[in-house]
């Protein structure tokens, strides 16, 4: 890919991340996830020590 595109790209992509619109879906969606339990905390120890004391 040339790097004029990624250029564009990016900044298309930094625009629409900056939207209202696209901020309060994500907002929505993220409240959603969490409320529905599928966003949960590491367990103890972090996710490497599965199984290790």
């Amino acid at each position: 890919m040339k790097l004029n595109t990624f250029v564009k790209l990016g900044s298309l992509a930094f625009g629409v991340a900056r939207d209202e619109k696209v901020q309060e879906l994500f907002k929505m969606a993220h409240k959603g996830a969490k409320r529905r339990g599928l966003l949960q905390p590491p367990p103890y120890g972090g996710w490497g020590n599965q199984g290790k004391k």
